[in-house]
């Protein structure tokens, strides 16, 4: 078993305040953190206690079948197929949708990194730790219907009349996203003028509408925006998740969360970043009328919970103390949210506190959770 030390990112979408309360550290902290990574991806992988301390990218490459076990090599090469993060946006992150692993593999043979990074898909799941504000798959036609004719803003009201009229009425709406330049911000400014006349209506209205109020708030004049009122606006709270496959269209605005998704840093943006945005791509991948499936953990034994997800990459389990570690045999990370907790096994001891982080091999055999705390584990299925 490996102590692993995580990478702590700080983009400027993160939070002063939750990753550094979850370590221990001083708040507010010096730059904004928005993620802490857990893995072996490339982009930020974890570092082992191990002898020169290795990262986990590094140990993994050593000895694949070692490390991940003959199953897991065999279906998903040799690269952890999983990463862990926890999520602290202290503001809304970019609009974006995955791709499927077919479509990432056919256009990098035609532009290689220029577009995607990998050949894989980025299903992830995402759990609530705090209340946790998201925007997440698109409103049926009808509904953004209704809220354009309340809305009241022309240019909105005539996009969303002449998709009436197309074969795909969903995908047709998101041509606000070819607003011109020169345009755009004036169309996002009436639309947000809109909106502050109506948040203080009632029901799902009143409260897409303050939300987008909210948003522009960081991101004055984003066509995005306009993108977001066409999208579900939810606040997923402890304990509730999301899981979001390829093609669905989502922002996360705000709050605390577990995320685990495939090892893979394939996305394409279309607003609300000062990162590249591709809307032509996304266009080609997004599915309108698909949409993250939200649910709550599900007991399947006294003191063990898994969250569902359709991904064959990853599964998240909530452990409770005192019993055996699930998922014998699959490469696992595990994860101590709160409290402080001793993983045995025939090789030894580690002790896990607030936000504290291991690496069990496939191989490792029988593990013992001991001690009091929320600790959530990762594993690859069918383990």
């Amino acid at each position: 078993m490996d102590h692993l030390t995580p990478v702590v990112f700080t983009d400027s979408w993160g939070s002063h305040v939750a990753i550094a309360s979850l370590q221990g550290r001083g708040i507010p902290s010096p730059e904004p953190e928005s993620e802490l990574w857990m893995g072996a991806h490339e982009a930020g992988p974890s570092v082992t206690d191990r002898p020169s301390a290795p990262d986990l990218a590094a140990v993994v490459a050593a000895d694949p079948v070692g490390e991940l076990g003959e199953w897991c090599v065999e279906h998903f090469g040799a690269r952890l197929p999983y990463l862990l993060k926890v999520l602290a946006p202290g503001r809304a992150i970019s609009i974006q949708v995955h791709p499927t692993a077919e479509r990432a593999r056919a256009v990098r043979a035609v532009t290689g990194d220029t577009v995607y990074v990998d050949d894989e898909a980025k299903p992830e799941l995402l759990l609530a730790i705090a209340p946790f504000e998201v925007f997440v798959g698109m409103r049926p036609y009808d509904e953004v219907a209704e809220i354009a004719a309340a809305l009241g803003v022309g240019r909105l009201t005539a996009i969303v009349r002449r998709a009436a009229e197309a074969e795909d009425r969903l995908h047709a709406v998101l041509g606000v996203l070819g607003t011109p330049p020169g345009e755009a911000a004036d169309f996002a400014r009436q639309v947000v003028a809109a909106c502050v006349r109506l948040e203080a209506c009632e029901g799902e209205l009143g409260a897409a509408s303050a939300a987008i109020v909210a948003v522009a708030e960081d991101h004055p004049d984003d066509i995005g925006l306009i993108v977001l009122l066409l999208m579900h606006h939810r606040v997923l709270h402890p304990g509730e998740f999301i899981d979001v496959a390829a093609g669905v269209l989502h922002s996360y605005v705000r709050g605390l969360g577990i995320e685990v998704l495939a090892n893979s840093d394939n996305v394409v943006r279309a607003g609300l970043t000062s990162k590249e945005v591709n809307v032509p791509e996304l266009l080609r991948v997004v599915e309108p009328r698909a949409d993250g499936i939200p649910g709550r953990g599900r007991s399947v034994e006294p003191g063990l919970e898994v969250f569902d997800t359709a991904s064959d990459r990853f599964r998240l389990h909530r452990v409770t103390p005192r019993r055996p570690l699930p998922a014998d045999g699959s490469p696992r990370i595990v994860f101590c949210l709160r409290g402080r907790v001793t993983l045995s096994s025939r090789s030894g001891t580690l002790e896990l506190g607030d936000a504290g982080s291991a690496f069990v091999p496939a191989g490792e055999g029988p593990v013992l959770l001991d001690g009091a705390g929320e600790v959530y584990l990762v594993s690859v299925p069918p383990f």
